[in-house]
């Protein structure tokens, strides 16, 4: 009597993940965002550039070589193929690890709404890759998703590199990253293949990434990552002790998620400030540029002042910087923190009313 053979470790397991394709690759790509989530250095870590550009290559590799599969540019040895079943998870793990990193970068910068509908736009791309409906569209999704991390790996580069954001760090960026993948376009795909194929799975979303990027700079839809506030709150006094500054402020116990004194109790002299800290990348130096914003009953949100403010890169919890003033009047009020190329970076709203009551007051204090 033959017994049927004992399977393999190795064939249990293809066979399992033949069973259970699907759940395999999301835990596989949940497992690449919770691994970065957990193992994230600062924005500025050569370590975090060069694992991202060793994964951005890795990636590169894998897709260059799903392409001319499709296309029928590549065929694969036995032995080839069998490994070739796995390049799923890693792609998976690999744009879950990626796109974790982007998105954590981009929500720390993030401040007006725009920001958050450009990271809900990417949290939704990056569960659209596992949702079996976006997987009959596989590869333009997959194209879409590497432009994406491509464009934020040198968006991110090059004011890291030289220092500050604006319109020359943006650029260079978006034509390094478009440059990157023209090349690769010129040497795998411009003369091998069908054309018409390859145009609307891979040139088309790469093309269409690059022109949403370029438009979301101009209207501020992408957040000024590397810049990003800490902390900001608004004190009555402002003390500067052994190297710490220290913001005086009242505030109920139970209000313990306002930010210093937004609801301002203004007496005779009192001057309003505003505290904060901004993050920014080591050798970092650019101006940042604090807004106020008066609620008008007439005119609506009206810009009263503007405060320039240079930043310093390379402290841990942010640098530190203040605006006062002096002369100011009751009602709603906002202060917007923008960044020299005109992006919010961070905000904070406040009231100020007047306060007649002659009774001693016991600040609390913040330190930053």
């Amino acid at each position: 009597m033959n017994l049927p053979p004992i399977p393999t470790l190795k064939n249990r397991t293809l066979e399992f993940y033949q069973r259970h394709e699907v759940v395999v690759s999301i835990s596989v790509f949940i497992f690449g965002f919770l691994f970065d989530l957990l193992t994230l250095g600062r924005i500025d870590d050569l370590l975090n550039l060069v694992q991202q550009a060793a994964y951005l290559s890795i990636l590169g590799t894998l897709l260059i070589c799903e392409i001319r599969i499709k296309v029928g540019s590549l065929s694969l040895s036995e032995r080839g193929q069998k490994f070739w079943e796995y390049h799923d998870l890693v792609v998976h793990f690999l744009f879950g690890s990626l796109l974790s990193v982007y998105t954590i970068f981009y929500y720390t910068s993030a401040s007006a709404l725009t920001s958050f509908f450009f990271i809900l736009l990417l949290a939704g791309l990056m569960l659209a890759n596992e949702v079996p409906k976006f997987q009959k569209l596989g590869l333009p999704v997959r194209v879409i998703l590497y432009s994406i991390c491509v464009l934020s790996y040198f968006s991110f580069f090059y004011p890291i590199l030289m220092g500050h954001v604006g319109a020359v760090p943006f650029w260079l960026g978006f034509l390094t990253s478009g440059f990157v993948l023209g090349l690769i376009w010129k040497l795998n795909f411009k003369s091998s293949g069908p054309i018409k194929l390859l145009k609307k799975n891979v040139l088309i979303p790469a093309i269409s990434v690059h022109l949403f990027f370029l438009f979301g700079y101009y209207t501020s839809l992408i957040p000024p990552v590397p810049v990003a506030i800490k902390k900001i709150g608004i004190y009555y006094n402002l003390e500067k002790v052994d190297g710490k500054y220290i913001g005086s402020y009242l505030n109920p116990f139970w209000k313990f998620w306002e930010k210093g004194s937004q609801d301002f109790q203004a007496r005779p002299g009192d001057q309003l400030t505003v505290l904060l800290s901004i993050f920014s990348p080591a050798n970092f130096e650019d101006k940042v540029f604090l807004k106020w914003y008066f609620d008008d009953s007439k005119e609506g949100w009206t810009l009263q002042d503007t405060i320039p403010m240079t930043i310093l890169g390379g402290r841990d919890e942010g640098f530190r910087g203040f605006g006062k003033k002096s002369n100011y009047q009751n009602g709603d009020w906002r202060v917007i923190v923008e960044t020299s190329d005109g992006r919010e970076v961070g905000r904070i709203s406040f009231t100020i009313e007047n306060d007649n009551s002659t009774d001693p007051r016991e600040f609390k204090q913040d330190l930053f």
